[in-house]
């Protein structure tokens, strides 16, 4: 009779012991990144066409489309409400036209102003606005 009860006595111990492990998995959960948000930047004369108004804030793919007969680059600035820039400006290269450049970047929470530099551009209308959260 004493090594029936022995193992009856171990079983408790067994099952509180699978039971803290299970937890331990339970509790750890994977944490998958998300994959970052894309944004396609259209350039013809005489402005841009974004394939979407806001992002999430974060890492962001975007591609810059030169639709137009001209070469087009893009910047890209935080603005405040009142429309004052603020913080770095970031840059895509120079895109001849018929061609697509892409860049990985990070945008911060807040509203973004789009626009290409060359000489005009700005003035005749190549800009946008992009709100990032």
């Amino acid at each position: 009779m004493t090594l029936l009860r022995r193992p009856l006595l171990l079983l408790p111990a067994v099952l509180a012991a699978t039971l803290v492990a299970l937890l331990a998995v339970l509790a750890v959960r994977p944490t998958w990144a998300a994959p970052p948000n894309r944004l396609l930047v259209g350039a013809l004369e005489w402005r841009l066409e974004l394939s979407r108004q806001s992002v999430r804030p974060g890492p962001l793919v975007l591609q810059l489309q030169n639709r137009g007969e001209d070469a087009h680059d893009l910047y890209l600035q935080r603005v405040r409400r009142d429309g004052r820039p603020y913080g770095r400006t970031l840059r895509v290269a120079v895109t001849p036209s018929g061609r697509l450049t892409t860049a990985d970047l990070s945008l911060a929470r807040g509203r973004w102003r789009l626009w290409c530099s060359l000489p005009g551009h700005r003035m005749a209308g190549m800009q946008a606005f992009l709100r990032v959260g």
